[in-house]
């Protein structure tokens, strides 16, 4: 009972003093028989060790060790998740995939406590297994052996990301002034430094307050993917890509890169931002949540049984949507679309809606192609801009591209230099126009009308 009572007594103010004070009374707790209080200590050493210092103690390693083993043997299963995510970093990987085992064993006796036998658990992942193969991509964020092991083992993998700012892109004025009355695009603006200056005087706030997650959203996943590397570039902090791809297995991966020169100062898997950054998180509606429609209990097994790349892909979203320094960009097709799990990780999250081009900005679109492509330079931009309505800017700058190809093909076959003619350019802007819309039956009769014309020509040639 002394030694007890004595456990209770609050430690000297020296952080590794503290920690070794925390870990006898832990031991001495122990020994009298008191496992939870010891469990208990041992987490309060390492955390006395984990504050103000780079790394923990040996001791204080050995002590969270023994709070493992110690949650284990009480059947903790939530301390045990939790000491396994302070604990993993130290671990070997042999020593991982042991701990996993043993949480997947407390989630299963914990099920069995319900009624639920392993034999039950074992046909449910099974058919889970059946229907995901039938289905499409798993639950699971990352598989547990990814074709991408960089992800997998904690490294961004590392390449140029072209920088575009708000000046370098087009068709997005509507958009950018929303972003501007959120402060972003305005570094360097005398007088809106000036006036958050003001502001932070009146308010007595030392700096504008902390933006939330932003959800840029668009009929055109290209469209929202753009403006949101725009605004990335207009930020200019170092930034951290994730994005779901998918293998030639037909399993669905998460892949994370980085700015080369961005690198070494993120190592953003394994320990978070250090200092104010960006995470990107493109096409955010197709990733698939590892924790969909799932009861608690079944919940702890899925997460116990993710791989480690997966969990820290988690646990990094956490850390930068907590942290005030970095800002937390998404895309997506519609809020609607992005899984609740998602969402409630970037809380609080804003939706910034990116609607289809209006007529000054295509006309702007036009104007960028333009600029690019000489050889379109001829065509009606009036004309073009009137019969490019209902499309997104990526299917315009795609039409524009194909037309060009195709012409320049031409004037290779010819020997001679070949420009974009309005037949060529109209069939391919046809392609992209919904069957439905007049702008499609317009663009249908003119190229049927051309196309009529070239052959009447042809006849006048032939006679």
């Amino acid at each position: 009972m002394l030694e007890n009572m004595d456990a209770n007594v609050p430690p000297c103010d020296d952080g590794a003093a503290a920690a070794r004070d925390y870990l006898n009374r832990a031991t001495a707790a122990c020994e009298a028989g008191d496992a939870r209080l010891g469990l208990h200590l041992y987490l309060a050493a390492f955390e006395e060790a984990v504050e103000g210092a780079e790394s923990p103690s040996e001791d204080a390693i050995l002590g969270l060790k023994q709070a493992w083993r110690v949650a284990c043997s009480t059947k903790e299963r939530a301390l045990a998740e939790y000491i396994f995510e302070r604990l993993e970093p130290y671990l070997s990987n042999d020593e991982v995939t042991a701990c996993a085992e043993q949480l997947q064993g407390l989630a299963l006796d914990r099920l069995e406590e319900f009624g639920v036998s392993r034999d039950d658990i074992e046909e449910m992942s099974a058919a889970f297994t059946q229907d995901m193969m039938a289905m499409g991509p798993p639950l699971a964020l990352m598989p547990p052996t990814p074709p991408a092991p960089s992800a997998e083992a904690g490294q961004p993998d590392v390449h140029p990301i072209d920088i575009i700012t708000y000046d370098t892109v087009s068709g997005y004025e509507t958009v950018i002034e929303r972003m501007r009355a959120l402060g972003i695009g305005m570094a360097g603006n005398p007088d809106f430094d000036d006036f958050v200056s003001l502001l932070n005087a009146r308010h007595g706030l030392d700096a504008m307050p902390v933006i939330d997650s932003l959800l840029f959203c668009s009929p055109a996943r290209e469209d929202a993917g753009r403006f949101m590397l725009a605004t990335v570039g207009e930020l200019g902090l170092p930034a951290v890509r994730m994005r779901m791809e998918e293998t030639f297995q037909g399993m669905s991966v998460l892949c994370v890169s980085a700015q080369a020169e961005d690198a070494d100062k993120l190592n953003a898997v394994r320990r978070g931002f250090e200092g104010g950054g960006v995470l990107v998180l493109e096409d955010l509606d197709l990733w698939g949540s590892p924790l969909a429609e799932m009861a608690d209990d079944i919940n702890g097994l899925i997460m116990a049984s993710m791989s480690r790349g997966a969990r820290e892909a988690v646990n990094l979203i956490r850390q930068a949507v907590e942290n005030p320094e970095v800002y937390v960009l998404a895309s997506a097709t519609s809020i609607d679309d992005v899984d609740p799990f998602f969402l409630d990780l970037l809380n609080p999250v804003s939706c910034i809606d990116i609607e289809l081009p209006s007529v000054a900005e295509r006309t702007d679109v036009w104007m960028d192609i333009a600029r690019s492509h000489p050889s379109l330079r001829s065509l009606n931009r009036d004309e073009l801009v009137r019969l490019t309505a209902n499309m997104p800017r990526y299917d315009i700058y795609m039409a524009a591209r194909e037309a060009v190809e195709e012409a320049y093909k031409q004037g290779l076959v010819a020997r001679r230099y070949q420009p974009v003619t309005r037949q060529n350019l109209f069939d391919k802007l046809a392609a992209y126009q919904p069957l439905e819309s007049a702008e499609y039956a317009e663009l249908e009769r003119v190229v049927v009308s051309d196309f009529a014309a070239g052959l009447d020509n042809l006849e006048d040639l032939l006679s």
